[in-house]
């Protein structure tokens, strides 16, 4: 689990915490950055607190191995959206207002009409909060919404991102930062094995043996309960490596046959 690059996301939000919203963007997330080759290694969630938020976002810059760093959620226009203050402090940079986001905004309101609707076009208070960004990010546009996302160079080839935490506005970003940011990686070979009504501790010793033999290859065992179908997944770098683990299973255990 040391090589490297990995990246690692930080879940913002009440709402989450709380079971009234179900975390959709860390699985989408995960799923794009294990195929571009900057697999997570951890997972972080907390509420809307700024000091939890700030501790999470220092935790994990201080873990060289976490190459790419994702904060996801709370740049919205309400007080409980927090994320743009906590990565100031984060950071150690002063907040300040950008005036060509501002400007992307009311653009916004007169493209769907909203300016009209207010009967303005000024920018309130909510407004001008998702403005209102750390010093040192770089835009990410959100082709989707009003509240940009952001990247600070950390140094030493890492990054840290911040994205909004409407799905469809987070991976609309995201498509600009892994165009921009996740160049250079390689995915790892995934094979999987599936069996039908075998028992999962069938598998234990061949398992823990492979792990030793294959330290660089990832091996886990998923039951399907609806379907009573067992699957076995490898995955890692080095593709003979994952092909020969795969193999092994099949040669060391001949009570039950692979279904394909």
């Amino acid at each position: 689990m040391g090589r490297v690059p990995q990246s690692s996301i930080i879940v913002v939000g009440n709402e989450i915490l709380r079971g009234f919203t179900v975390d959709t963007n860390s699985n989408w997330l995960a799923m794009r950055l294990f195929r571009c080759g900057f697999p997570v290694r951890v997972i972080t969630t907390v509420g809307d607190i700024d000091a939890d938020i700030v501790s999470a976002i220092r935790e994990h810059i201080q873990r060289p191995e976490l190459t790419r760093i994702f904060v996801c959620g709370g740049l919205g226009p309400t007080p409980d959206d927090r994320t743009y203050v906590a990565l100031a402090r984060a950071l150690d940079q002063p907040l300040a207002y950008r005036r060509e986001v501002g400007a992307q905004m009311q653009n916004l309101m007169f493209m769907r009409n909203m300016a009209a609707r207010r009967g303005t076009a000024a920018l309130n208070a909510g407004n001008r909060r998702m403005a209102t960004l750390p010093q040192g990010g770089t835009l990410i546009r959100n082709g989707a919404g009003m509240a940009p996302g952001l990247a600070f160079d950390l140094g030493d080839g890492r990054y840290l991102f911040a994205l909004p935490g409407v799905p469809h506005e987070l991976r609309a970003v995201y498509e600009d930062v892994e165009l921009r940011y996740l160049t250079g990686g390689r995915a790892d070979v995934v094979r999987e094995l599936h069996y039908r009504m075998a028992p999962e501790s069938m598998f234990h010793d061949v398992m823990q043996a492979l792990e030793q033999e294959y330290p660089d290859v990832s091996l886990g065992s998923y039951p399907q309960t609806e379907t009573r179908e067992l699957i076995l997944r490898a995955s890692g770098p080095d593709a003979q490596h994952v092909e020969a683990v795969i193999k092994a299973i099949r040669e060391r255990i001949t009570q039950y046959a692979p279904a394909g």
